[in-house]
């Protein structure tokens, strides 16, 4: 796993924590009111035993599946999911059947 070799020495990479790190900027008007409507990014720091370098991994809720939401599948000429009811694919521009 990507995680378990720190890519700079290939030294061990250990789990020292998670933390929220705060998105958004302290602006000299608002100050940190911005801080407050961006929310935070939870992440996953691992630290290499042999350097000391970190590393931040987001860590992602799972995808939660709505009532309301619409079916995906995959587009027959890129792979990429959309939503069933398109009538061309959004990314490659493809008329769908």
């Amino acid at each position: 796993m990507e995680r378990e070799i720190c890519i700079r020495c290939g030294g061990e990479m250990v789990h020292i924590g998670q933390e929220h790190l705060q998105m958004g900027k302290y602006g000299w008007i608002l100050g940190g009111l911005d801080n407050l409507i961006s929310g935070a990014l939870t992440v996953d720091i691992y630290c290499c035993r042999k350097c000391k370098k970190l590393e931040f991994y987001a860590v992602e809720p799972p995808e939660e599946e709505t009532e309301d939401s619409i079916a995906r599948t995959p587009c027959p000429y890129c792979g990429q999911l959309h939503e069933m009811d398109d009538a061309k694919c959004p990314y490659c521009g493809k008329r769908l059947y």
